[in-house]
Order: C-alpha cells, then structure tokens, then sequence
C-alpha cells in the first residue's frame, strides 16, 4: 500500500511564511506508525503555497498513493475540503481520512457537511487509531469497528466510541525521511519540530487542548527526547522547536532536559520553546539552564494584562508575575514572542489599548495578537455562543487574526480596526536597542525586515491618502483574508454586526458608553 498525508497551506499569521517554513511533526508521527505496513509520504503544502494544485499534482504523480490523509486545523477545513476534492479530481474513488484537532472536535458537524469529500474522519490522537485503519484496509477488513475512527456508511457517518490515549512510550520516532520536500527554516535557519510531552492539566477556557487529549500530562524519557534531537539534527535542523503544550508544567523535568540538552556537545544547535508565565516565574534557574543550553526565543502565552480577563480565561493571577517573566528571559538573551489574547466579552476599545501599551513598554521581540476565538470544543465556545457574542461563523477567519465575536461596546468591526490601526507593528525605535532580537538576529534579517515593514507602512499611507483610513483598512484585511485562498477563491471582509450590542441588551456592560467609532 502506498500513502500519501497532505498537510494544509493555510498559516495562522499572515506574516508566518515570510520568515519561517514550519514542519508538520504530527504527519511524521503518523508516517513512523505505519512505516512497516506501506510505502508513506508528507507532502506539506506549507512549501508549495505558490502554487497549491500544482504542489498536489507533483505529490500525487510521485506516490501514486492507495490511500490520502489531509490534516487540518479549524482556520484550514475549508482548504482540507478542497485539497480532498481536487485530490478526487485526479484519482476517482480514492479513500480520504481527515485528522487534526478540528476532525477531533467538530467531527459531526464535519459529518453533517454535504460539501465534504472524506470517508473517514480519525479523532483524537492519531497514531493507533490510523495504523489500525491501515491494516483494516490492507486486509480488507472491516474499520467501522476502530475506536477513535468515523466512517462514512452510505449518506452518513457512524462514530465509533473515542479511543484513550495511549502511553508515550509506545510511540516510535517521527519519520522525517518521508517528507517528499524540504526548505524548513526561521530567519533562514534549517529548522525542526521535536516533542517532550503531550496535554496539559491547566484550566485555560480558551484551549482545546484538554478536549483533544483530556486532561493528562505525558511525557517521553529523557533519552528518548535526546534520540530524537540528534535525528533532527542529523536531519540538518539547527533550530528545533519544542512543540510541547505546556513544557513548563514540570519544571524540575524541563531543568532536567536543559542539562542533558547541554550534555549533547552541539554549540551550533538552538531550541525555542512555548511556556505558561506561572511556569516561568520566580525561576531564576531553569531560564539560566534555558540559556546554557541554546534556547534562544520563548513564545510566551502573556495572553492578557487585565485581571479580570485572566479571571475569565482562568490563566490565575499572573499579571505582575509577566513582568518578572519578561525581566528574567530578556536579562539572559531569551527573545520572547508574547501571546495575545483581545476582545473578551467585556473588552472596551481602552482595555485594548492598554495590552498595545504594554507591548511597547516591554519591548517584546514579536507579538502573536489574537482577537479571541470561539474553537470547537473549548470550554468558552458555549458561553459565547450561548450568549449571541459569536457574530461569524465563516471557519475560514477561525485563525486568531480575524474577529468572529463582539463584545459589550465592540462590534467585530471595531475589534478588526482597533488592532490594526493600534497594534505596535511598526517598532518604537528604543526596541532596536532594548529587545535581544534587535541584536541576536544578523543584522541583514532585521534590514530587510525593516524594508518590508516600511514598504506596507507606506502602502497604508497611499490608500489612506486615497480614500482613507477605512478603505486602507479593508485592503489590509482583504490582502491577509485572501493570502490563505489557494483555488482561485476570493473573500471579501465581512463584518455581519457593525453595531455593539444596543442599549438595554442585557450582553451590555452598565453604564458603559456606546462604542467609540472605528478610528
């Protein structure tokens, strides 16, 4: 049997593909698990996003594949949608398995879908529940029976029951040899994925990750990590990124790590990792061990500086601990990428502007602002949608950079605006020299960097001056709206509410003053 996995094209940020080719580690999970039973290749689309159907076409010609999976995000399911039709388009017949989180989550309202090609759909953690349906149908035996799988039964789905996940362990190394191409980098730096850990314990409202795995913790030994980086490294990555949900939840473990990571004798080799504030703080030594051993960027979920809306994402009482946080990673070299989260329910336009202010009084490195998302499957999703906050259900904009909700004095609209026009995008002149990127990345990166940013700088000032603020706003975000349309699609913004909440709405904060007008 021969198979072929497709990753999506579609990037979180519009910004991402610019500087950074990131590698699908979950697809060379899924290769490893069935490495012994078919011929498999990765075939991720992330390094064809020029040309989308052209990158399908060379896949397909060069497996020839028995069997495709595709694997999606929320933001990616409509791109999923088409990869698989035009996937049909060159081989009639061909079997389709859907995965990822959002197959995991929404697997009956992807069932539900008359527009969806697919004739199986794997929940949860992959790698048992697609080696079994591999065997199933290598045997030509029945898989409508496979815990963890829905298969389509004539016009409908049958769900089997979920499948636990399984111990770490038992889990052979990703196959990076099975990528069909290659060009993974950051800043122009080969680049990796490798995993520590999987789930995570903490009750953040706004992630799925408790839904996809429950609410577990496991990890892999020492040794086994170890393994892996130097068959990243063999692989010619030179920086790997730990895609761990929460490394920093056993902080003892993750100083363990540090010191072994150390011990490896690999100067030239660099991590980066993503960790919670409460993991961070007051721990001078692990950031000293983060620093000996070569990491070198932390994306930090920051998410917000409000109180009251850490109360409501229950990240706890974090907020002064962030500035420690910040102090620690920048006083040893550690760049930070901080996380964002804007447009709670209760958010008014200050309250945004306060996170940007902050930003800039922090000279973070970079910024992932996010305007809150209602994911299938998070614990929040059912208040908002309970509560009329959830204003766009076009899954295309589910990537974190569009608003799909309002909130009690911001309509979608003015969320969109508000970050656009506010956001410190364009850099203070202190962060060239108070943030370590300003200094730790070759000065040729931040040059053309610059000139990027200038360029679009300047671009929104011709169609401000054209025909003002809100017109260069719509060409902004029908330009990144449009960036992740690969079939000859193209969307138009939309915003269906452009009023907050009115008057005497019970969803309206007391007292508050109506909404301040975009701009």
């Amino acid at each position: 049997m021969k198979i072929l996995l497709f990753s999506c094209p579609d990037a979180t940020h519009p910004l991402f593909p610019r500087f950074s080719k990131n590698p699908q580690l979950g697809l060379c999970m899924l290769a490893a698990a069935v490495k012994d039973l078919a011929e498999v290749k990765v075939a991720d689309l992330s390094l064809r996003r020029e040309d989308v159907r052209a990158g399908i076409r060379e896949a397909m010609a060069a497996v020839q594949p028995d069997l495709v999976g595709i694997s999606a995000m929320t933001f990616q399911y409509e791109t999923a949608k088409k990869i698989g039709a035009f996937v049909r388009s060159l081989t009639p017949g061909l079997p389709l398995v859907l995965g990822g989180y959002h197959a995991s989550l929404a697997y009956e309202d992807i069932a539900r879908d008359p527009g969806q090609p697919f004739d199986f759909i794997s929940r949860g953690e992959g790698e048992v529940v697609f080696r079994e349906l591999v065997l199933a149908l290598a045997r030509e035996g029945d898989p409508k029976s496979i815990p963890g799988l829905s298969a389509r039964d004539g016009s409908s789905f049958r769900h089997n029951p979920s499948r636990p996940v399984e111990p770490l362990a038992a889990l052979p190394l990703p196959d990076r040899g099975a990528r069909l191409w290659q060009g993974y980098h950051i800043f122009e730096k080969p680049f990796d994925h490798i995993e520590s850990s999987r789930g995570c314990t903490m009750p953040c409202t706004f992630c799925s990750i408790t839904r996809h795995y429950g609410r577990n913790y496991r990890t892999y030994g020492i040794p086994r990590i170890l393994e892996d980086v130097r068959a990243a490294y063999a692989a010619g990555g030179r920086e790997l990124f730990f895609v761990d949900d929460n490394i920093t939840l056993d902080v003892k473990r993750f100083e363990a790590i540090c010191d072994a990571l150390l011990g490896l004798g690999l100067p030239d080799l660099k991590f980066t990792t993503q960790g919670s504030v409460a993991g961070f703080y007051d721990r001078p030594e692990l950031i000293r061990k983060m620093a000996r051993a070569g990491f070198n960027l932390v994306f930090l979920g920051i998410e917000n500086m409000s109180p009251r809306n850490l109360a409501y994402y229950k990240k706890g009482e974090i907020a002064q601990k962030t500035e420690w946080v910040l102090r620690e990673l920048h006083a040893h070299d550690l760049m930070v990428m901080g996380g964002f989260i804007l447009g709670s329910p209760t958010d008014t336009r200050e309250d945004i502007l306060h996170q940007f202010e902050f930003m800039r009084k922090w000279s973070i490195d970079s910024f992932l602002i996010q305007i809150l998302t209602p994911y299938p499957g998070t614990p929040l999703t059912e208040g908002l949608e309970r509560d009329g906050y959830i204003v766009n259900r076009d899954l295309r904009r589910y990537s974190g950079f569009f608003a799909t909700v309002r909130t009690d004095t911001l309509s979608s609209y003015e969320l969109d605006f508000i970050k656009w026009k506010h956001q410190p995008y364009y850099r203070d002149p202190k962060w060239f020299f108070t943030a370590p990127a300003a200094k730790l990345y070759p000065w040729q990166l931040v040059a053309t960097e610059f000139r990027r940013r200038a360029l679009e700088y300047f671009t929104e000032k011709f169609w401000t001056l054209l025909g003002g603020e809100k017109l260069a706003f719509r060409k902004y975000m029908a330009g990144h709206l449009n960036a992740n349309c690969f079939f000859g699609e193209k969307i138009a913004p939309e915003w269906p509410d452009l009023s907050p909440a009115p008057a005497g709405d019970p969803r309206r904060v007391p007292n508050e003053k109506p909404a301040c007008p975009a701009g």
